[in-house]
């Protein structure tokens, strides 16, 4: 699928979609001595199962037959509705959908949390204003991402529960938990666009919330098991989907003026040291992986490059 492009030297890691994901990333083998920091998660909590007393049913049943009753009107949803789809998504129909250049201007970035969480909130805005439309042109429904940011990954705590990672999204709050400490590897002389890179994939899995995706592999995931061999693979193609997904809005932004290549170069080049490694779930992808997708959006930022769903099972290991 990449071509020529999976030669780009470049390497990341980040989210397990349904019940409870674990784990932590590590270095890619082709950068040994240097530990990299733990991927992100996502997390879609199990719908509570409606559970009915068979007394009170059988009560309610009875008056049911006694009482005139009214059935209350049902309601349409208004607006545009998320889709519970994975390869043929609306999403991937239209071949020309992109995200708009668009000139970021994003503060200063700092591990200091009042800092960083401007420059999350930044780039959080200029995200807005370039999905809104692209999910509008698929009749898909849209709003912002929550935003939580604290120094240490134990500060973090959302409906989804906590977690030991860097960062995640929480499919039920519509949030983003970003932690500052160890958030960057410095492997890479622009620290603000490794910080950036990560949170652009959590974005990226904010679309796939918003849209029916996350729904759709949360399904399969557990249709499947969640540590079996398809259960895994159904976690790695959501979790570089949302890799090329933060790579469209990496290239984009760089194309509308807001960093140099060089910079954006350095962001893509961070996720190729982010992903799966020993000991560990393989639930995120190679950092090879990782940063290929990562690359790919960047350089083709197009919505349907980034259905991993159709990519063979040898480019989402």
């Amino acid at each position: 699928m990449f071509g020529t492009l999976l030669t780009v030297l470049v390497v990341f890691g980040v989210v397990g979609a349904l019940l409870v994901a674990v784990g932590a990333s590590e270095q890619s083998s082709r950068r040994k001595g240097t530990q990299a920091a733990p991927p992100s998660f996502t997390y879609t909590p199990d719908s509570p199962v409606p559970t009915t007393n068979p007394t009170t049913a059988r009560a309610t049943s009875a008056r049911a037959t006694t009482a005139r009753t009214t059935a209350p009107a049902t309601t349409e949803p208004v607006g545009p509705q998320p889709v519970i789809a994975l390869d043929q998504h609306p999403l991937f129909r239209d071949s020309s959908a992109y995200l708009g250049n668009m000139d970021c201007d994003l503060p200063r970035w700092s591990t200091d949390v009042a800092t960083a969480r401007a420059f999350f909130a930044a780039a959080s805005s200029c995200l807005d204003q370039m999905w809104r439309p692209n999910l509008a042109a698929a009749n898909l429904p849209f709003r912002s991402p929550g935003l939580v940011v604290a120094e240490r990954p134990s500060q973090l705590s959302s409906p989804c529960g906590r977690s030991t990672s860097d960062a995640f999204y929480c499919s039920a709050s519509s949030t983003i938990y970003m932690s500052t400490a160890g958030l960057v590897l410095h492997n890479t002389p622009f620290p603000p666009m490794e910080a950036l890179s990560i949170y652009a994939h959590e974005y990226g899995h904010h679309v796939q919330g918003l849209t029916g995706l996350l729904q759709a592999g949360s399904n399969q995931r557990r249709q499947l098991g969640a540590t079996s061999s398809g259960g895994l693979e159904t976690s790695r193609r959501m979790e570089l989907q949302a890799s090329c997904f933060g790579g469209m809005y990496i290239g984009s932004a760089e194309a509308g003026g807001s960093w140099t290549p060089q910079e954006g170069f350095a962001a893509v080049r961070h996720n190729y040291d982010r992903g799966d490694g020993n000991g560990r779930h393989r639930d995120h992808g190679t950092p090879e992986h990782n940063g290929n997708w990562y690359n790919h959006g960047y350089l083709k930022n197009r919505n349907y490059e980034c259905n991993t769903w159709l990519a063979p099972s040898n480019e989402v290991s």
